[in-house]
């Protein structure tokens, strides 16, 4: 009988909800192309829903700090995150985080993602990455390639590359995407992974080439590029940034089957679709179960690489 009674209380009040305002947790700084594209779904929630939604910005620790902050929140349906894939990588890279990427998050779906593209300086005299490849190996450790800061997920898919293709370079890390692509420009690197929202527009002026795009396949809603596997022969080199939606752990079943089936539904909004592609931003929405394996699968792959590669 109890849970009987249990479950028509969950069931009254998923249908009750939401009744207030929800809170919408993004790890970085306002401004930037997460902020923008979380701010893109949280309108598009909040007309699905009927409820405004606040966007509170909690930047610091590589996403760390807003990782702990949706932890400790109360698991009422009022306080969701725009979590990236450094959720998963944070443990391992920083030793210890004040969280579990499993056990302190319910899933809700896939929200966004965005492949990166390899962009070389027009000095490099590679029509395509095969032909990069083998300039490269021809001259160990004469070419640099440029990363955003160590452990970030553009860093990871340089340590991936040159791992994956028997590379030998001078990895060089600066604070933050513009300063590197700025180090490409100078020719003080000569190739870099760039979100495609910074590379497509240097590329379209000349002033970098573009040679393949990171994703598992050919994305031409974003560039006509050709993916790493097709440019090379490869199958499964990947690397992606990736947002997904998760609340606190506990969270009402039926709440989480609500938000769930709104986002979902919001994978058919063709506006959402457009306005953030033109972010260089895929819209991914899935099945809760879809953003646990999702977590695990990068797990693996971003916590062994940084074993191997021994950054700590």
């Amino acid at each position: 009988m109890t849970g009987v009674m249990l479950a028509a209380s969950g069931a009254a009040l998923a249908q009750n909800y939401p009744d207030r305002p929800i809170k919408f947790v993004v790890p970085y700084p306002p401004g930037g192309i997460s902020d923008t594209a979380s701010r893109l779904v949280a309108a598009a929630m909040e007309k699905k829903l009927g409820t405004p939604f606040v966007i509170e910005n909690r930047a610091g620790a590589a996403s760390s700090v807003a990782s702990t902050h949706v932890a400790n929140q109360p698991a009422d349906g009022y306080t969701i995150y725009a979590a990236p894939v450094s959720l998963v990588i944070n443990p391992t890279l920083q030793g210890s985080v004040q969280y579990d990427p499993f056990k302190d998050f319910t899933p809700i779906s896939m929200m966004a993602s965005s492949p990166f593209i390899l962009q070389t300086h027009p000095s490099v005299p590679a029509k395509d990455v095969k032909e990069l490849i083998e300039l490269i190996k021809a001259s160990p450790g004469e070419y640099a390639i440029g990363t955003s800061g160590m452990g970030s997920i553009n860093h990871l898919s340089s340590e991936y590359f040159l791992k994956e293709y028997g590379l030998d370079m001078l990895v060089v890390h600066y604070k933050g995407g513009m300063p590197a692509a700025q180090g490409l420009l100078g020719n003080q690197t000569q190739l870099m992974f760039s979100a495609a929202s910074e590379a497509l527009p240097l590329i379209a002026g000349g002033k970098t080439n573009g040679l393949a795009i990171t994703s598992q396949d050919p994305q031409p809603s974003i560039s006509d590029l050709p993916s790493l596997n097709q440019a090379t022969g490869s199958k499964d080199f990947e690397a992606i940034f990736w947002l997904a939606v998760v609340a606190p752990a506990g969270l009402d079943k039926d709440i989480q089957n609500k938000l769930s089936t709104t986002m979902q539904e919001l994978g058919q909004d063709e506006k959402l679709r457009a306005d953030l592609l033109n972010l260089g931003i895929v819209l991914t929405t899935s099945t809760p179960e879809q953003v646990t394996e999702n977590l695990k699968r990068d797990e693996a792959k971003w916590s062994e690489l940084l074993k191997e590669i021994k950054v700590k």
